[in-house]
């Protein structure tokens, strides 16, 4: 049992509710005609339930592994991989973005340098640098793609 898992399965749970309890206690607007799909809370409530949905299948996979250790004697998932994500999100979402640089290019080099930075040590023991790096630009340009468009086009968000 990896106690990394179960804890960040609970943490991520209890966000998620309260996030859906919050969304659901939101104001609907039908005093106003605002139809039902476009009320205030229903994207941070599909969030919120997605949210405890994932935890609850994180936390039983923590329950039915074994605990393994990371090169450095940590488990996986450990504080300092958890700094390096915080950081990146950190560096894209407060600082960089909006900044200048379109979205659609800003989203895959998040994506890219976020996914070759947790699967560098994977790549190299198995021999598949090359291999890696290409999907994870194939990736990371067609997530940001399809990000911008959805969030232009059916959110109707103007990206920066």
């Amino acid at each position: 049992m990896q106690r990394q898992d179960l804890l960040g399965a609970g943490v991520f749970a209890a966000v998620g509710t309260a996030i859906l309890v919050a969304s659901l206690r939101m104001d609907r607007l039908s005093d106003r005609a605002i139809e039902v799909w476009s009320a205030p809370g229903l994207t941070p409530g599909v969030v919120g339930a997605l949210m405890i949905v994932l935890s609850l299948v994180l936390g039983a996979q923590a329950l039915r592994a074994p605990a393994q250790a990371d090169e450095d004697g940590a488990a996986p998932g450990g504080w300092r991989r958890t700094a390096l994500a915080l950081l990146l999100c950190v560096l894209f979402a407060g600082i960089t973005l909006g900044h200048g640089t379109p979205f659609i290019v800003e989203g895959a080099v998040f994506i890219f340098v976020f996914t070759t930075l947790f699967s560098w040590t994977e790549w190299r023991a198995t021999g598949r640098v090359a291999r890696g790096l290409a999907q994870t630009l194939a990736v990371a340009v067609c997530a940001s793609a399809f990000i911008s468009w959805l969030f232009e086009s059916v959110f109707l968000v103007r990206l920066p």
